[in-house]
């Protein structure tokens, strides 16, 4: 069995922007593929696959001090 290699122009299906605030309701759940899925109110899912979701949460987990850093600067301002 051929196994199909993903490049990196390959391996998003659709590009976008979108900004999320944390007003928008969230809902999770795992896909029959296994992909990790995430809807913000109706207007877009995320499905990402297992390596894909466990990078974004150590790519977050990173980032979120700063985020709360920035956010706590902005906010006194």
């Amino acid at each position: 069995m051929t196994q199909m290699v993903l490049q990196p122009s390959d391996a998003v299906e659709q590009t976008s922007y979108i900004r999320i605030t944390s007003e928008a309701e969230f809902k999770e759940s795992v896909t029959a593929d296994g992909d990790y899925e995430i809807t913000f109110d109706t207007t877009a899912t995320v499905a990402l696959t297992p390596d894909a979701a466990e990078k974004l949460y150590r790519m977050l987990g990173a980032r979120i001090p700063e985020l709360r850093r920035l956010a706590a600067a902005i906010s006194l301002n």
